[in-house]
């Protein structure tokens, strides 16, 4: 057990669950606070990081397309350290 709470893909996989929970909380929390408040500001924007134009790569017998885009708000990062702290009392 405590080979498998100590991977990188343990790690991985609570950084992405804990920014799913933070993100979808915020959107939740973002509509229940009026639009034109700091507080609702504060919830839903945040910075986009990543590829924000995909790149296409084209073969002319395979066609593929790579992008990554993160978009990263304080309730994500509130999900994270939540889930990072549950995780390390389990």
């Amino acid at each position: 057990m405590s080979e498998t709470k100590g991977s990188l893909g343990f790690y991985i996989i609570v950084l992405i669950v804990g920014a799913v929970i933070g993100t979808v909380l915020g959107e939740v929390i973002g509509s229940l606070i009026p639009k034109e408040g700091i507080i609702h500001d504060f919830f839903v924007t945040g910075a986009t990081l990543g590829i924000t134009k995909p790149l296409e790569v084209d073969l002319k017998f395979f066609t593929f397309t790579i992008g990554l885009t993160v978009k990263l708000t304080i309730s994500s990062v509130i999900g994270i350290l939540l889930a990072a702290a549950i995780m390390r009392k389990v």
